[in-house]
């Protein structure tokens, strides 16, 4: 052989111009062959006119993360989307989600005009009417309840006007709208989220989240969390989990009870039994402490305990317990525990694992502490407090409702300040609250939610939900309920403003019509400014004032247009034209980082909670002996070698892992294991838990063909042991069954799960949600529906819809942070029995309703926390009487 041979990028160049020539002679010009592989991105070109195509930033809707993309418009036709080069969290890039959005705007099923129900709940028979009758029939229905409301002087009443949403990403829209109206009833899908995890972190630092330099650490200690693949992780960490990993040599340790995709990129990866991240975290934390690797300057400045006090807590906490427990060994913890507290920087993260139980908000706290008492906290490489941006809502802002909200604020939940709305069919149920109209949007519970047939039976039900109005542009499996639809356009076709903390550097960024709405449909904000001028027609009720808006660009202008800095850069005409503020620089094409004019690496800010108070901050201020700086009665910051400094978002400005608020009510103030009811399971049962795909948000992404194409079966993964023990192998069907009832599906025999763990994706299984969700491609396109699309309908080639595993979910919620525990779950799995069919679901709205009745057990005021807690330094006679606070946020 003679010498390698070396290519430039000029000789690709070269080939490149005579690979033209060739095209030329058979006769395509080579003028339209553009090597779109010399830049990064920002341009793109018609395949058949060679002619540049128009370029419009927007912001991703996807999925939750709000990524920066670019759409590019051929004759007024979304052809492409892309990263936008200027968003420096996701730089340019977009997942598969991201990448096949825009077939959400040309969804052959979706909903293109208001309409009306003329049949049953549920019968599929609806009459087309305009924009302006649907909103003047939903602001007259409004009216009927604020108009009782006043007769009756009853604030509360107001709160009969309800409204759910799974996704709000509307920048304040909905709070403006039902805090005019008067009502507080306003109910998110956080606590089948994430919201023990947010609670775990809350009364500790301040924010409801971290954000992890993984680019720049060295050692990761994953619990539960899918980052590469889950659809909240997939772009901007995952990037960043990929650059420290694989740039930065950092190790990667995974616990998970899958063999998930993050699991299978660690260094090691570990298989702890469901709900017993929390314990593996404390035992790590008792060895940190016990052998002195702790940060005893960051302990004693920053929180509200002593390392003293820390080392007594730990002490039942042994690698050996927790071996006993979790089933990961002693020896292993161990080391773990003395690599990361040797290894800096350092970090941890968590998601729906350890926080999706019941005390899921003490498994979150416990891995918190890994980084406080290591020292890891705001360092660069470690573990980072989130970096948002806000912007001003226009005035005037109206006032919360008078009255507390039973339903979007239940009493027996203190602390669960996300809500706890998987309880809320539940209580309407049994007549523990009212509806009078129920709204929803981007929400479809019927489908997403534990025990989903309870929703279907309430939203099915004319005296519980009198009148039912969703703003779904999809027919999902609870908007197929409603009365009234008022559709939506899809997240390419609509304002909002926006600022995810999806990694360390902020920014606002904008979602702006890339194509006007199709066939005359409506954004949801003019719904909104439509809805409120009618309840208030002659601005007698005060409510008008709210949405004194000509336009909703002149909504998105009020956001923007006075933001300091922004303002100076052009305001809303610079987001239209950017999509994002500030530019921080340009994407280096060989590191890929954010580098300014000269090449320099544009580092974040690290270290916020030491920035400095200024003067006249410190004016009236005092200086307690411990440090604390207080002024007006409130703790401004903490003085610490010399420097005043603002410290952190809690009352004290410190980490505060002893929370006070946890007390009050019964439960541990610090981090603390609690063995979960599964972990008494008998022998021949498993624990049933589910998982998130990358290729599918939800419910929200069944409908379009490049992601269904890829994932749309979801077969329950088994171990192989666990299975042969039953006499099943790889694609049997086998029936799974709770106490709630059971489903049929097929099995996916695996050595990558835990062997007491049964998986089951949650992405497929739709019984609504268009003919290609329900494999009913073939079928006439309904009347109100957009049509068209030949490819769906002659190229379907998969015969599997998937079964969904929600109905069999049961019912628990974490009493302190409200989150539903998803994987607490005991199930049965068997051979299927005869007669049994794939996708078979047979449920029970009995044993579901005392599910309800189990899980208010677990509550403060119940008799199994006060058994599980008897340790807690509290006078249990006197603890507080259950009191309403104002839902809504």
């Amino acid at each position: 052989m003679s010498d390698s041979i070396k290519y430039t990028r000029r000789d690709f160049m070269k080939f490149g111009s005579a690979a033209g020539a060739a095209a030329g002679a058979l006769g395509l010009s080579s003028s339209r062959l553009v090597a779109m592989e010399q830049e990064l991105g920002g341009k793109d070109y018609s395949a058949t006119t060679g002619a540049e195509r128009e370029a419009v930033p927007y912001t991703c809707l996807a999925c939750n993360i709000e990524d920066g993309g670019v759409a590019y418009v051929e004759n007024g036709r979304i052809v492409k989307l892309e990263g936008n080069m200027d968003h420096p969290n996701t730089r340019g890039k977009l997942c598969a989600k991201g990448n096949s959005g825009f077939l959400h705007v040309y969804d052959p099923d979706r909903i293109m005009t208001p309409l009306l129900r003329t049949g049953k709940r549920g019968e599929g028979k609806w009459k087309r009417i305009s924009y302006d009758e649907a909103t003047t029939l939903l602001a007259k229905k409004l009216r009927e309840v604020i108009d009782r409301a006043n007769a009756e002087q009853k604030p509360e009443i107001l709160n009969e006007m309800v409204f759910k949403w799974g996704r709000d990403r509307t920048g304040g829209a909905v709070g403006r709208f039902m805090h005019a109206l008067g009502s507080n009833a306003m109910l998110n899908h956080t606590n089948i989220c994430e919201s023990s995890k947010k609670v775990g972190l809350e009364p500790s630092w301040g924010p409801d989240i971290e954000s992890c330099d993984w680019a720049n650490t060295k050692y990761i200690l994953n619990f539960g969390s899918n980052v590469l693949e889950t659809a909240y992780f997939m772009n901007p960490n995952a990037q960043r989990l990929v650059d420290g990993v694989v740039g930065n040599k950092a190790k990667l340790v995974s616990f998970d009870v899958r063999m998930s995709n993050t699991s299978g990129f660690a260094d090691e990866a570990y298989f702890p039994y469901p709900g017993t991240d929390g314990v593996v975290a404390l035992a790590i934390c008792h060895v940190i402490m016990n052998e002195g690797l702790y940060d005893a300057d960051f302990i004693r400045d920053w929180t509200n305990v002593t390392a003293e006090q820390l080392i007594d807590h730990l002490k039942p906490y042994t690698p050996e317990y927790a071996a006993e427990e979790s089933g990961v060994p002693a020896k292993d913890i161990r080391r773990i525990a003395r690599e990361f507290a040797t290894t800096k920087p350092a970090t941890t993260f968590s998601y729906r694992g350890p926080c999706k139980h019941i005390w899921g908000s003490y498994q979150e706290a416990a891995i918190h502490m890994i980084n406080v008492i290591t020292g890891n906290v705001e360092k660069k490489g470690g573990y980072c407090l989130p970096r948002g941006m806000g912007w001003p809502q226009p005035e005037p802002v109206p006032p919360k409702g008078k009255a507390p909200s039973v339903i979007a604020a239940p009493p027996l939940y203190p602390l669960a300040s996300h809500h706890v709305s998987t309880h809320a069919p539940y209580m309407i149920k049994k007549g523990e609250a009212k509806v009078s109209v129920w709204m929803t949007y981007y929400d479809n519970p019927v489908y997403t939610y534990p025990s989903s047939h309870v929703w279907k039976d309430m939203l099915s039900d004319e005296k519980q939900i009198p009148f039912y109005v969703s703003f779904s542009p999809y027919m999902s499996e609870s908007t197929e309920l409603a009365d009234l639809i008022i559709p939506d356009v899809t997240y390419l076709e609509r304002h909002d403003p926006e600022s995810m903390p999806s990694g360390l550097y902020p920014c606002l960024s904008i979602r702006q019509p890339v194509i006007k709405p199709l066939g005359g449909t409506q954004e949801f904000r003019q719904t909104l400014i439509d809805v409120i001028h009618k309840v208030d027609a002659d601005g007698s009720l005060g409510i008008k004032k709210y949405f004194a808006f000509n336009t909703v660009e002149d909504w998105m202008k009020a956001h923007f247009d006075n933001i300091p800095g922004l303002k100076e850069d052009g305001g809303w005409s610079h987001m239209k034209k950017k999509g994002v503020w500030p530019i921080y620089g340009k994407v280096d094409k060989e590191t890929a980082k954010i580098v300014d004019k000269n090449g320099n690496e544009v580092e974040p800010d690290y270290g916020l909670y030491t920035k400095e108070l200024s003067a006249s901050d410190m004016f009236g201020a005092e200086i307690e002996s411990d440090g604390t700086i207080r002024k007006d009665g409130h703790a401004i910051g903490i003085h610490v070698n010399g420097k005043n400094m603002v410290g952190f978002g809690t009352p004290s400005r410190r980490i505060e892992l002893y929370k006070e608020s946890f007390r009050k009510y019964g439960f541990n103030p610090l981090p603390v294991y609690k063995r979960l009811p599964s972990r008494d399971k008998k022998a021949d049962e498993l624990v049933l838990t589910t998982y998130k795909v990358n290729v599918h948000t939800q419910s929200r992404t069944a409908s379009v063909k490049y992601l269904a194409e890829l994932y749309h079966k979801n077969p329950a993964w088994i171990n192989r042991k666990t299975a042969a023990a039953r006499g099943i192998t790889d694609g049997d069907l086998i029936r799974v069954t709770s106490a709630v009832g059971y489903i049929v599906t097929r099995a996916h025999v695996t050595e990558g799960i835990h062997p007491d763990v049964v998986a089951i994706s949650t992405a497929c299984g739709h019984s609504a949600y268009g003919r290609l969700a329900q494999l009913k491609q073939r079928e006439q396109a309904p009347g109100y529906a957009q049509g068209g699309d030949a490819d769906i309908a002659n190229n379907v080639w998969w015969n599997d819809k998937g079964v969904h595993p929600n109905p069999i979910i049961r019912l628990a919620v974490d009493p302190i942070g409200g989150s539903q525990g998803w994987f607490d779950t005991v199930v049965t799995v068997s051979k299927a029995e005869p007669g049994d069919k794939y996708g078979d679901t047979n449920v029970s709205l009995e044993v579901s309703m005392k599910d309800y009745e189990e899980t208010l057990r677990y509550a403060y005021t119940g008799d199994i926390h006060r058994a599980k807690h008897q340790e807690v330094d509290v006078d249990w006679s006197n603890l507080p009487e259950p009191a309403l606070h104002t839902g809504g946020h």
